[in-house]
């Protein structure tokens, strides 16, 4: 039983370490928490701690195969690449309608939102395959059976505390909800073209 609360623990520190620097899924839970309300952006955190869960499997899985094949992969980085100057441009030239009309938001899907930016975020395996190796200097870990379960429990529990805190941290912003909105904006768009950019780079220079 502590073996397994040590697996838990371990995890859930690790998570919650690794999601407090800004990236694109902490600031669109900002932003989804300045637009709408706290339930959305807590919609998102939740997506975003699921799939946590799944990168954290692979990474265990797969280990340093899977880093190999992402720093060798000019066609994979390129997507990435693309894909995160897109949404960078969609965002910074989309005019922020905040909205609380309950209609408008039925429509939406926070969720699978949350799910999309979350998947589009491959800097997670190797912050993993990073974690893992750090974590065996001071523990010997076997990840199968409960001990697996309750680290990858810890992942999802750290993400999503994390990200919540963000949703709360929010919550002032919304005083001044079009200032609030624009700013978000702007910086979101800007952390996705400083990845989507270093993607390019990565690409055309290894």
């Amino acid at each position: 039983m502590e073996n397994t609360a040590l697996y838990f623990l371990v995890a859930l520190f690790a998570s919650f370490v690794g999601t407090l620097p800004f990236g694109p899924i902490n600031l669109a839970v900002v932003k989804t928490t300045v637009d709408y309300d706290q339930r959305r952006g807590a919609e998102i955190s939740l997506a975003a701690a699921l799939i946590e869960i799944l990168q954290a499997l692979v990474a265990i899985s797969f280990g340093l195969l899977i880093s190999s094949f992402l720093e060798s992969n000019q066609l994979f980085r390129l997507l990435i690449a693309t894909a995160f100057i897109v949404l960078a441009i969609f965002i910074a030239t989309r005019k922020s309608k905040p909205s609380l009309n309950e209609d408008t938001l039925a429509q939406e899907s926070f969720f699978k939102r949350g799910l999309l930016i979350a998947a589009l975020n491959p800097q997670a395996i190797p912050f993993w395959i990073f974690a893992l190796a750090a974590i065996s200097q001071y523990f010997t870990f076997e990840y199968s059976g409960i001990t697996l379960a309750a680290f990858l429990a810890g992942v999802f529990l750290g993400k999503l505390l994390a990200l919540n805190g963000f949703v709360i941290a929010s919550a002032y912003l919304k005083t001044h909800l079009a200032e609030s909105s624009a700013l978000v904006n702007k910086a979101l768009a800007a952390v996705l073209m400083i990845m989507g950019l270093n993607q390019l780079w990565i690409a055309f220079t290894q």
